[in-house]
């Protein structure tokens, strides 16, 4: 004991390492004044071509092994507060450079065959660390394993998601699942069910001032950084924004839609793009049968006057002409010799009737006036005696 109290006491003498009584422990530092349990060094100084660091921490690897400079861990079992493995702040005053919290990089020799790693590499579970640590292919500024969350405006100059068909299996194109279902309806059909919404956001994470938060200590920097945070916060959530309802696209496309860990729904505008081309695609072909071999709207046929019936005196409904239409076009009917109370029903695609238009014996014909329904695509369908007895679609173009 009194040889242990000798060398604390002559290595403190030297300024190497300092006990005081109540357990805290300073290494390097020349301030006789430390709280924190282990305190290392002094406050860099230096001119303005140091580069001050506080910890350096450098390993001479061992092949084979993992090597860790620094490694930070928090166990609180029974912790209300908020624990870190590693915090990093970079607080400055005045006028100042570029400052980063945490800074990872990586080096490597491109001339291996053999590389792989990231400057930063974070995963929501320690069990697949091991699993995925020496699976990583190629070189990352950052590598994320697991759901990750970035609250705020995300900027990126490409964003690629991964589609290679040697990471897809059980493949099928969305035709031959439609084909096989159950439901006639088609990727446009599907689609155009949806509503186009304009809102703004609710701020969830709403920032508090440093009052309301009850800081021991408002300081300047702490005012502006708080009005710093609020008019980006302000930025956003006092804009309008546009997206669909994840309730309703999750009836039609449940695939699409996840609900996210803290209950709320969100939406894959990335894997609707495929759906959209698939729904011009069905459009260009609907087009097409449309079409003459000289490009021309075909006429549909006409019926020839009043006596006129459809195979074996049922009621028909014919191809709108023209369509697309931009002004006015006409819908063609015949009516069976049974029709007593007919009409025709335009509905939008979402099923909503638009107009009725009670038709009879005798009527060959309707107009409808392009002013009456505004630009998109719409239903209509002929109903004879209750029965509906087809429907079609038409455009109506700008």
């Amino acid at each position: 004991m009194i040889a242990a109290a000798a060398f604390i006491c002559v290595v403190a003498a030297q300024a190497q390492l300092k006990v005081d009584s109540l357990g805290n422990v300073a290494i390097g530092t020349t301030n006789g004044l430390f709280n924190p349990k282990l305190s290392v060094g002094d406050f860099s100084q230096g001119s303005s071509s140091c580069t001050n660091m506080g910890i350096v921490a450098k390993i001479e690897a061992q092949q084979s092994n993992k090597n860790i400079a620094i490694r930070g861990y928090t166990v609180s079992p029974a912790s209300t507060g908020s624990n870190f493995g590693v915090l990093g702040s970079a607080q400055v005053s005045g006028y100042h450079g570029r400052n980063y919290g945490v800074c990872g990089m990586i080096s490597f020799d491109q001339s291996s065959q053999f590389y792989g790693g990231a400057g930063i590499y974070a995963l929501d579970n320690p069990y697949t660390f091991s699993m995925s640590l020496n699976n990583l292919q190629g070189l990352y500024a950052a590598y994320f394993v697991g759901s990750t969350n970035l609250h705020g405006q995300t900027i990126a100059q490409e964003i690629y998601t991964p589609a290679d068909s040697r990471l897809s299996e059980d493949v099928e194109t969305v035709e031959t699942v439609e084909t096989r279902s159950d439901s006639d309806s088609q990727t446009l059909d599907n689609l155009l069910k949806m509503n186009v919404l304009e809102f703004n956001m609710k701020n969830t994470h709403k920032l508090k001032s440093p009052e309301e938060q009850e800081a021991e200590e408002i300081t300047d920097e702490t005012r502006e950084a708080y009005e710093y945070a609020k008019k980006k916060d302000d930025a956003v959530y006092s804009r309008r924004h546009y997206g669909l309802s994840a309730e309703q696209l999750q009836k039609i496309y449940p695939n699409l839609v996840l609900e996210g860990q803290d209950g709320y729904l969100y939406v894959n505008y990335t894997e609707m793009v495929p759906l959209l081309i698939r729904s011009i695609q069905e459009l260009k072909q609907e087009l097409d049968e449309l079409k003459g071999s000289d490009g021309s709207i075909k006429k549909m046929p006409q019926s020839s006057g009043v006596g006129s019936f459809g195979m074996n005196g049922k009621s028909v409904l014919y191809q709108n002409t023209p369509n697309p239409f931009k002004e006015k076009t006409v819908i063609r009917f015949t009516l069976g010799d049974d029709a007593k109370d007919a009409s025709i029903c335009i509905f939008d695609m979402s099923g909503k009737l638009l107009k009725k238009l009670p038709v009879s014996q005798g009527m060959e014909c309707v107009s409808v006036n392009g002013y009456e329904l505004g630009e998109g695509m719409f239903l209509y369908s002929l109903v004879v005696n209750g029965q509906e007895i087809d429907t079609k679609r038409m455009i109506l173009s700008q």
